[in-house]
Parts: structure tokens; sequence; C-alpha cells
């Protein structure tokens, strides 16, 4: 009987061949689940590796930024000081020079250090 043809009748049929499909939990197996949690720590440690690496690159970025700017500033007020080759500025445009943009490197400092060095939550 179990190679009944097609056309044949229902009595005929043997219905012990006939399975009923393996019930899908939704809940992952154990191994399933370790996978998982592997994987999820790997895709943790690439990104951490990632974060290190640019945190690197940007802080010395920003370290060469910072000291730039604070050399150009010396010169700046060297160069008053001594009145290089005639060089002079009035106080409003120094105090203004130094002043404002001395304020925007230090808010990209700040901006870029809290970006890259998050405190821990």
């Amino acid at each position: 009987m179990a190679n009944t043809p097609p056309n044949a009748s229902p009595s005929q049929v043997n219905l012990d061949l006939i399975k009923a499909p393996e019930v899908v939990r939704n809940k992952p197996d154990k191994l399933s689940k370790e996978e998982l949690e592997l994987e999820e720590k790997e895709l943790l440690n690439t990104e951490l590796a990632q974060n290190i690496k640019a945190r690197k690159r940007y802080a010395s970025a920003v370290f060469i930024l910072v000291i730039s700017w604070v050399t150009l500033v010396f010169a700046l007020l060297i160069f008053q000081g001594f009145g290089f080759r005639g060089f002079h500025l009035s106080d409003n445009v120094l105090l203004g020079a130094i002043g404002s943009t001395t304020a925007d490197i230090i808010g990209i400092l700040l901006i870029v250090i809290r970006y890259l060095f998050p405190g821990k939550s």
C-alpha cells in the first residue's frame, strides 16, 4: 500500500504516511540562542575596535588643531608686541581675533571630546 496509485480511492490510501509539520517554537533553541549571543558579542567587539581607532585618529587631529591655534595666537601676540616689520593691529581687532576664535576652538574641542569620549551612562 505504500505505493498507492494517485487515482486510488480514499479507502485504499495509507494515512500513516501523512505527517504533520513540525511545530516551530517562538523562542530560539539553546544552540541558536548561544550562536546569536556569540554573534552579538563579536559585533560589539568590532564596533568597540572601530570606535577606539576613530577616537585615536580624531583625538590626534583635534590635538593638532588646538596646538596650531595656540601657536598662531602666540605668533600674533609676538608680532603685535614687537611690531615685527610694521605689523600693527588695533586693540579692538586684537581682542576680537584672540577672544572669538579662541572661544570657537574651545567649543569645537569640547564638542569633539564629548562625542569621542562619552561618559558612562
